[in-house]
């Protein structure tokens, strides 16, 4: 089943997405693993409640295993994102799309538009990636908290409610604003679950109006001490255009960067 877009909820953050880099507190600079300090109170909070990976060298690696369906059909894939940012994402040898702290590269060179979705939503979107480039630098500030995933109008809404923070990564030299890893982002956390419930970008389109790309992070679920999204869905103007199943997901060492290559 398609999923669909929450209506109030994205009132609100069309109203904010053009000033959402304003008054942002700055990110303190951190190294290889997160360290004490390199995140703003509230994101260490929310690091740990997922397990307190990336601090570690024996969780400075998370491996997932699972499938990827989209226009295409449905294949297997392997998603992996290691500290201090590296990340790679596999069809077993047929595809390829990969960081190595310095270049996204795929089997054919530079990634191509067709790589765009999975790039976004499955690697530098995800959850971990995501608290990796605060940690090397960045804003962050808080847009609202308590705001409903309807559109206002259910009698008796009893859920979920969802933090909403803007993020806004550290300029890096050689990459293009407005693509992975140079985006403007918001992040919504579920109040009671206190794990990252969707990323979204918005685009202006209009005084009132703006292109929205979401991906959802949901039924979240323990293995070995961390929690991980058992389903990730990509939505593009509320509707679904990319999922993926998780099958098996691990925390384990850091492998050598040259893994983080096609």
């Amino acid at each position: 089943m398609k999923r669909k877009s929450a209506g109030w909820a994205l009132v609100l953050w069309v109203t904010v997405a053009c000033a959402q880099t304003a008054t942002q507190t700055p990110i303190k600079q951190g190294g290889t693993l997160i360290g004490p300090g390199d995140l703003p109170d509230t994101l260490a909070q929310l690091l740990q409640v997922m397990g307190g990976r990336m601090t570690t060298p024996a969780t400075a690696q998370v491996l997932i295993s699972g499938s990827t369906k989209d226009s295409s059909g449905t294949r297997a894939a392997q998603i992996t994102v290691q500290s201090p940012g590296y990340f790679s994402y596999r069809e077993g040898t047929s595809r390829a799309i990969t960081f190595d702290g310095v270049s996204l590269q795929t089997l054919s060179g530079a990634p191509t538009a067709a790589d765009e979705a999975i790039l976004e939503s499955l690697l530098a979107w995800f959850p971990d990636t995501m608290f990796l480039q605060a940690a090397n630098g960045g804003g962050l500030r808080t847009v609202g908290t308590h705001v409903r995933t309807d559109d206002g109008t259910t009698k008796n809404y009893q859920g979920p409610y969802w933090t909403l923070f803007a993020f806004s990564p550290a300029v890096r030299k050689g990459f293009t604003w407005q693509q992975p890893l140079q985006q403007d982002l918001f992040i919504a956390v579920d109040e009671k679950t206190h794990l990252i419930a969707e990323v979204r970008r918005t685009v202006k389109t209009g005084p009132h109006s703006a292109q929205v790309t979401q991906t959802q992070f949901l039924n979240w679920s323990q293995s070995g001490g961390q929690w991980f999204p058992a389903e990730i869905v990509r939505l593009e103007s509320g509707v679904q255009s990319l999922s993926f199943t998780v099958q098996t997901a691990t925390a384990a060492p850091a492998a050598a960067a040259a893994v983080f290559k096609p």
